[in-house]
């Protein structure tokens, strides 16, 4: 039953860092494409990591610093 329950809250841990980096995005008035370029991601990239379907630490560090 607890691996169920740590499991649900690293989705929804996932889900809100995916949802505050995009709302970041747009509150600074990037678009896909000009965070791309700050970050040296592909916009595929950085889509996967707002839409949460990927949680590379990587890319979600560079996406943070370039919004920092």
């Amino acid at each position: 039953m607890d691996h169920i329950n740590i499991e649900t809250s690293l989705d929804d841990a996932g889900k809100m860092l995916s949802s505050r980096l995009r709302e970041a995005r747009i509150a600074r008035s990037y678009s896909l494409e000009d965070l791309a370029i700050a970050t040296g991601l592909t916009e595929a990239e950085i889509v996967a990591i707002e839409d949460g379907t990927s949680t590379n630490a990587y890319h979600v560090e560079r996406i943070e610093h370039a919004l920092g």
